[in-house]
């Protein structure tokens, strides 16, 4: 009978309360010693802290480097004009602030698994919402948080990256949570706003916002109301606006200039010193190797020693994220409504256009490629739709893969990965 319960429970059937909080305190007992681990500050921290005095700048003494742990002045930092400036949206330290003013310290990592508890619940509501299958929704749930980068940018939300990609996507996933329910539009555009003040490319998630209220207000005979679709639009559109106001504003006080984010004046080392100062930022001589490395690249083990056969560690520029995460094939199988395959494909395009073009593909990441996560969600609710048409084995398989090389990929970085002594 307990046994019978426990298995209801993991698959995620007839949930009450009390089952969600034995979900919860089991994802948070595995990650106590990430928890535990950590050691330091994130840069977002100094950031919260810099907020809290009512700066912008970061003072030199509150870098993390200066105390001892692992975001660098030369890789993370901006130098203009004599002062330390994060390149990097404001949003994930706004969130740590509270914490900093309260207690004076925060970590980042408990902050992360709580939100990941939230973001379990989140694509519990979302799929059921959608009416995914009911078999299909555990697998779902544990291949995106198990078997994606996802599962790396929490383990690594001890360093501003992961962090801020965590922050993210529980917003997205808000954001599609509100959508595929009441889809108040306020709320749309306040959540996905701030997802772009944590991650500036998830903005074009507004396209598949806007198309699924044209499905619903324009195209579903049974909702048909082009009143509604238009008040829900500009609500939506200019709660959006604001927070690219916001960016705006933050990037003239930092800058002098709305648009100049700051990547330009980042002190860049390594391959990216030469990849920015000869190509820029974003440039064509970007896209060859970022096609390989986002869709071609697979799971790499680096070997060293004379005869290389000892372990040096796993390939800190990842995995395409197919190779790493199969089960999401899935997505080109589905068989949602042809306009919100549209306005799904359409957005995942854009994303990714953009993201070959960029100088890196998110290294330092192992089995993943972490830039991939601002279109996974979409990607994940088309699986959804699309995974019933595979046999059911295969999808598990998938599944079941994706989690294990994980599960290897981890074990063998965090085993070796002090022998590493990359320069970016």
């Amino acid at each position: 009978m307990l046994i019978n319960r426990l298995i209801k429970i993991i698959s995620f059937k007839q949930l009450k309360p009390a089952h969600w909080a034995l979900i919860f305190s089991a994802f948070i007992i595995i990650h106590i010693p990430s928890v535990l681990n950590y050691h330091g500050e994130n840069l977002y921290s100094s950031m919260a802290e810099s907020f809290l005095h009512g700066r912008l700048s970061i003072p030199s003494e509150t870098i993390p480097e200066a105390r001892g742990t692992d975001a660098k002045i030369d890789g993370d930092m901006i130098t203009y004009h004599g002062n330390y400036y994060s390149a990097y949206p404001p949003a994930p330290a706004i969130l740590l602030l509270p914490f900093i003013a309260i207690f004076g310290y925060v970590n980042p990592i408990l902050i992360a698994v709580l939100l990941t508890c939230l973001n379990i619940y989140l694509l519990y509501s979302v799929f059921n919402k959608l009416k995914i299958k009911e078999w299909l929704i555990p697998w779902l749930i544990y291949g995106f948080i198990f078997g994606t980068g996802y599962w790396f940018v929490l383990l690594t939300s001890h360093h501003m990256y992961g962090f801020a990609q965590v922050v993210s996507l529980t917003l997205v996933f808000l954001f599609l949570n509100e959508l595929f329910g009441r889809n108040r539009a306020g709320l749309l555009g306040l959540f996905l706003g701030i997802s772009f003040l944590c991650r500036q490319f998830t903005i074009v998630l507004f396209i598949f916002g806007i198309g699924y209220l044209i499905h619903c207000y324009l195209m579903d005979s049974d909702k048909k109301d082009r009143k509604t679709f238009w008040r829900k639009a500009a609500v939506f559109g200019g709660i959006l606006g604001c927070s690219v106001l916001v960016s705006f504003w933050y990037n003239d006080a930092r800058f002098g200039n709305p648009l100049d984010t700051g990547y330009g004046y980042m002190n860049y080392i390594g391959i990216y010193k030469y990849r920015v100062g000869k190509y820029g930022v974003f440039s064509i001589h970007y896209v060859l190797v970022n096609l390989y490395n986002y869709l071609l690249k697979g799971f790499d083990i680096e070997f060293t020693g004379n005869g290389l056969m000892q372990i040096r560690g796993m390939d800190l520029f990842g995995s395409a994220f197919l190779m790493a995460s199969p089960f999401l094939v899935a997505a080109f199988k589905t068989g949602w409504h042809k306009w919100l395959r549209i306005s799904s494909w359409v957005t995942i395009g854009i994303i990714f256009t953009g993201l070959l073009f960029y100088h890196s593909n998110g290294r330092e990441q192992v089995n993943t490629s972490r830039y991939a996560l601002d279109f996974l969600p979409i990607m994940l609710v088309l699986a959804g739709f699309g995974a019933d048409k595979l046999p059911k084995w295969l999808f598990k398989a998938m599944v079941i893969y994706a989690i294990f090389i994980n599960i290897l990929a981890y074990a063998i970085h965090f085993k070796f990965h002090t022998l590493q002594k990359y320069e970016i």
